[in-house]
């Protein structure tokens, strides 16, 4: 029992920082509610602390081999907690400004990543799917969290529909999995399948309901269905969020899934993520070059690196999932870096200013401003050196590693292609003149936010062995 505690330490911890956190939401005023964030985010930064693990292939099996706590759960932690930090920091001024500022919007977000925790810890889909929900219920709260707004009202709705029906989906095909193999641990999978093949129906029927459940959760192609729209109508710093923290988690669950339990049908799986891999790129970016809504045009543009993610999935080795791994941290940092900055653009006082247009003539009013997201911009493309880059150059060489290269250089198309949508943001910041006055102040916790994304974002195109030695150490 004492090694199962210890097995959800960082869980635990978590959960006692988000019980301080309701008790102190329930003791500050009215206007002092962004200090519920701010200690969520010390609470977030001493749970990092506690829970670091020896970096020797550490590894603690709690409950029967339910859940395990290691560097590579570690490594995602770590994500979560940059995307809450950068998220609060980022919604403080923009939820005062809207009258909406209150302490529940950054408990809940606390208690997503709880969930998104147990997603990466898992070693049995029971578990795996319960931390699952715990997410997806507070990300539909947070989707909808606007209730002036009817745009957020829109996605708070899609994005329940949508996440309650893929949840009955995955649970559908994990129910297959389990009537077939008579467990839902992941390593007892593996042996049943070893043993048995894929030759009874059932089987192959629950593993592409889990695969297509997995899919929708990442919003990959055709399974995207609403995300954009829900991208489009939540409020722009959950929006930042969204697109980060729990793609992260699902990317994570099912790396450690398929690396387990689905070592035996590698073949199989691999086509099917492939053919979405493909999908998901090509489609996301070449819509997002239509788009004239910037927030919209980086709402297709999240979609679009969750396909180049999916290929570190299909190349299966070890190199892979540590891409992965390293790709989710820094896109944390330049996604919700733009997100942030988007988040506070304005024409003439008129708040959610989201067109292209808006940026025109930025640099010369707000040189700062414009510098930061060009930065963005450019890591976001993978131009060289931007630790962007760094990100895409891993995935692509996991992929030439499993001599997977006609996938690679879809995904090298594909990040050329990505160039010309993010580069028109740059061209309306620095080469057009402004047509009316666009504001674009950012008050001091969103300043704090995007400076440290800029400044991450250029450390780790000077010092990228930061994040490298993180991942090296993973073992799933």
């Amino acid at each position: 029992m004492a090694q199962s505690i210890v097995s959800i330490l960082p869980e635990i911890l978590m959960t006692i920082f988000g019980l301080l956190l309701i008790v102190i939401d329930v003791l500050a005023a009215e206007d002092k509610k962004a200090g519920v964030g701010y200690f969520g985010i010390a609470f977030i930064i001493l749970a990092l602390i506690a829970s670091i693990p020896p970096f020797n292939g550490f590894k603690i099996f709690g409950f029967n081999r339910m859940v395990v706590w290691d560097v590579y759960s570690y490594a995602f932690f770590l994500t979560f907690g940059f995307a809450y930090i950068l998220s609060t920091l980022g919604s403080v001024d923009y939820l005062k400004e809207r009258g909406i500022n209150k302490g529940e919007y950054y408990i809940v977000m606390f208690f997503s990543i709880i969930g998104m925790m147990f997603m990466v810890s898992a070693t049995d889909l029971s578990v795996f799917y319960l931390g699952l929900e715990t997410m997806a219920i507070a990300m539909y709260i947070l989707a909808g969290y606007n209730k002036k707004d009817l745009l957020s009202n829109e996605a708070g709705i899609k994005y329940f529909i949508m996440g309650a029906f893929s949840s009955a989906i995955f649970l559908y095909g994990l129910s297959y999995v389990f009537g077939y193999t008579g467990s839902t641990k992941y390593h007892i999978i593996a042996e049943y399948i070893k043993t048995n093949g894929l030759s009874h129906y059932s089987i192959i029927f629950g593993l592409v309901l889990m695969f297509a459940g997995f899919a929708f959760k990442i919003s990959a192609v055709p399974f995207h269905m609403w995300a954009p729209d829900v991208y489009n109508g939540a409020p722009t710093p959950v929006v930042g969020f969204m697109t980060v923290a729990p793609k992260a988690a699902a990317f994570g669950g099912m790396v450690r899934f398929l690396m387990v339990a689905g070592i035996p049908a590698t073949a199989q799986w691999q086509l099917f993520f492939s053919i979405l891999a493909v999908l998901t790129m090509t489609y996301a970016n070449l819509v997002a070059i239509a788009q004239n809504n910037v927030k919209r045009m980086l709402a297709y543009s999240a979609i679009s690196h969750a396909g180049y993610m999916l290929i570190g999935l299909v190349a299966a080795n070890d190199l892979g999932y540590k891409a992965i791994a390293m790709y989710v941290m820094i896109y944390a940092f330049m996604n919700i870096g733009a997100f942030t900055l988007l988040s506070v653009l304005k024409n003439k006082g008129i708040i959610d200013d989201e067109r292209l247009e808006s940026f025109a003539g930025l640099a010369k009013k707000h040189p700062l401003y414009s510098l930061a997201m060009l930065i963005f911009m450019f890591s976001l493309a993978g131009i060289p050196p931007l630790a962007g880059f760094i990100g895409k150059f891993y995935i692509f060489m996991a992929a030439i590693k499993a001599k997977i290269y006609w996938l690679a250089i879809i995904g090298v198309i594909n990040s050329a292609i990505a160039c010309y949508y993010y580069m028109r943001v740059t061209v309306y910041m620095y080469f057009r003149e402004a047509e009316y006055e666009v504001e674009a102040n950012l008050r001091p916790a969103g300043f704090i936010a995007t400076f440290i994304a800029t400044v991450v974002v250029l450390l780790l195109t000077v010092f990228p062995s930061t994040f490298i030695n993180i991942v090296k150490n993973m073992i799933v």
